[in-house]
């Protein structure tokens, strides 16, 4: 699976921007592009894309972030299921 594929598109999504490419590494909060209520929305897409279900318990701020945190996460995540 193309992790970093699926976070890009999974954040696009929720940020409504296509321009995360270009910057893997810049913080989504402090851009403003996301907030804490993103993060539902990131579980809803991890559930659907990966059938993982995550509490928001399970996510931290700093996972989802940026792309690049979000891509290992999401493989983190994927390997222990």
């Amino acid at each position: 699976m193309d992790y970093k594929k699926l976070a890009l598109e999974i954040l696009e999504n929720v940020c409504e921007t296509e321009e995360l490419e270009e910057e893997p590494d810049m913080d989504l909060f402090e851009a403003g592009l996301m907030d804490s209520l993103s993060s539902i929305s990131i579980l809803l897409e991890i559930e659907k894309n990966l059938g993982i279900k995550l509490q928001i318990t399970d996510i931290d701020k700093s996972d989802i972030s940026t792309v690049n945190n979000f891509e290992s996460f999401l493989r983190k995540r994927s390997e222990n299921n």
